[in-house]
């Protein structure tokens, strides 16, 4: 009868086992579930990253980059989303492989505003040029327009006994690069009131030679218009220097003789 007894409470101890491994095998399945949703749930939005370090200043090619999925609420607001906004960019600063590429970390590889140096053509000048003509100081121009440099200068004979004007042509298809705006917080003020303040100078990017042309042209005092061109106009115009004698043949003006 005790040994009857026995296996009885044995058998039951081994009931009592493997039902407290069952629920102790359910809590750990339902936790794990638990644990799993939130994240499962978590939307995402898909950011592009490089895919290998790129360093500063460097042009991003297709290999550099890619898209991944990323939690909306670790994405900043000014990430990048599409591989076709960063390619052919420059980078500003370093970029380590797999971070995600913000569009302050990049520009535009065309001469823009402060940035044009990081994409100007490295066999070009950037040249600071008085904002003195009628385009600039009414705020015609624009970073990026293509413009011609019209001068008029007196130029003297050989014996420097006299002189005439000419109007030439003297720089054609430079690229603006940057127009300077005033600073000071006055100006700025009757700006708000009057309209646009008048631009300091004009930056183009152009030749070393040319830099000379234009730095020369200037010290000699001769007076300059900007005319602008049209975007597709990139061919240089021909034109002929205009004095006296050309407006005489061109006009056929009869020139007055006197008593």
């Amino acid at each position: 009868m005790k040994r009857r007894a026995g296996c009885i409470w044995i058998g039951a101890g081994i009931v009592l086992a493997l039902l407290a491994g069952v629920l102790a095998f359910w809590a750990v399945l339902q936790a794990s579930s638990q644990a799993a949703t939130p994240a499962a749930r978590t939307p995402t939005v898909e950011v592009v990253v490089a895919s290998r370090a790129i360093g500063a200043r460097a042009v991003i090619l297709p290999e550099d980059v890619e898209v991944r999925a990323a939690p909306v609420d670790i994405v900043p607001e000014n990430v990048i989303h599409q591989v076709d906004a960063v390619v052919g960019w420059v980078t500003l600063n370093p970029l380590a492989s797999g971070e995600m590429i913000l569009s302050s970390d990049i520009v535009s590889p065309t001469i823009q505003a402060g940035y044009f140096a990081l994409a100007m053509d490295k066999t070009k000048v950037a040249m600071a040029f008085p904002a003195d003509d009628l385009m600039s100081s009414n705020n015609l121009l624009k970073p990026g327009d293509h413009v011609d440099l019209l001068f008029s200068i007196e130029v003297q004979e050989a014996d420097a006994s006299s002189g005439e004007l000419v109007t030439f042509n003297a720089l054609q298809n430079l690229e603006i690069a940057a127009v300077v705006q005033p600073q000071d917080l006055e100006t700025q003020a009757k700006a708000e009131v009057g309209g646009k303040a008048r631009p300091l100078a004009i930056v183009f990017a152009l030749d070393p030679q040319d830099a000379l042309v234009l730095k020369h042209l200037h010290d000699m005092g001769g007076t300059v218009d900007i005319v602008l061109r049209a975007p597709e106009a990139k061919e240089r115009f021909s034109t002929q220097p205009v004095n006296q004698k050309y407006l005489i043949d061109r006009y056929q003006l009869r020139i007055p003789i006197l008593p």
